[in-house]
């Protein structure tokens, strides 16, 4: 039996999420349907993150153990044959037994789309969240510097969440305008179910006026999920990366000046 870790990018439009849900369509039941056409025998698959329906990934890591004794490639080459198109293998590699795609992981990067601007798009209404009114992005940023460190993170996290705690550690932060979208990306050694759709959510009415960066810092601090905003849609939402490394701060001051990084 070989560990063999999967980096993967899928479009979440048309999947109930990652984890296997009985009577559903889902990435990872999709996957271990994939790899057991490949095997011949059921193969369990364990993905880094979990995703919402409807969240997209450019960076999802899966682990998985299988009697395969072919060089990576072949398996990646024999997924991509086997799998939709809205699912794709980037990479496979061959790991040691000890590798766990969600346990050995050390922190996530995820992305939130904006469309700001005073019309919707029609080849963009899976991946960006349409927003028509202007938003102060200063405040917005100032609000957001309040999220970075170990925090109990209650007020933003879905109110059947299930996780044994609430507390998370967020490295760093980052707004930037690229053109006609705001894009939000966060680091965090782990997220809450619905944690950045909150998060944004919340952070959209500052940026509208409706509360101030103060007032999004009270609502944190509350740890009580009745004073943040609605769950925006997930359609926005991208899982960029799963790093397996410690947090790197000088790196990400290096490759993302305008970030707010937590030193």
């Amino acid at each position: 039996m070989t560990t063999f870790k999967l980096t993967l990018e899928y479009d979440g439009t048309n999947y109930h999420g990652w984890q296997v849900q009985p009577g559903m369509t889902t990435i990872q039941g999709t996957l271990q349907e994939a790899m057991t056409r490949i095997v011949g025998k059921d193969v369990h698959v364990m993905g880094a993150g979990r995703t919402d329906a409807g969240v997209h990934a450019l960076g999802q890591v899966a682990s998985l153990r299988a009697d395969f004794h072919h060089p990576p490639d072949t398996l990646r080459r024999a997924l991509t044959s086997s799998l939709p198109p809205d699912i794709v293998v980037t990479a496979v590699e061959a790991m040691d037994d000890e590798f766990h795609a969600q346990h050995s992981a050390h922190w996530k990067r995820y992305r939130y789309t904006l469309l700001t601007r005073r019309y919707p798009s029609a080849l963009e209404c899976r991946y960006s969240l349409f927003v028509p009114y202007p938003l102060d992005r200063d405040a917005m940023i100032e609000a957001g510097g309040s999220l970075i460190g170990t925090h109990d993170f209650s007020t933003f996290q879905a109110a059947h969440g299930s996780a044994e705690s609430p507390v998370r550690t967020v490295f760093a932060v980052e707004f930037r305008q690229q053109g006609d979208h705001l894009v939000f990306e966060i680091m965090a050694d782990g997220f809450l179910r619905h944690m950045i759709r909150i998060i944004v959510g919340t952070l959209l009415d500052v940026g509208r006026g409706r509360i101030g960066p103060e007032d999004f810092k009270a609502i944190h601090d509350g740890q009580d999920r009745n004073l943040a905003s609605k769950t925006i849609s997930p359609h926005g939402l991208c899982l960029l990366e799963v790093s397996y490394q410690p947090f790197d701060v000088h790196r990400e001051q290096t490759q993302t000046p305008c970030a707010m990084v937590c030193s």
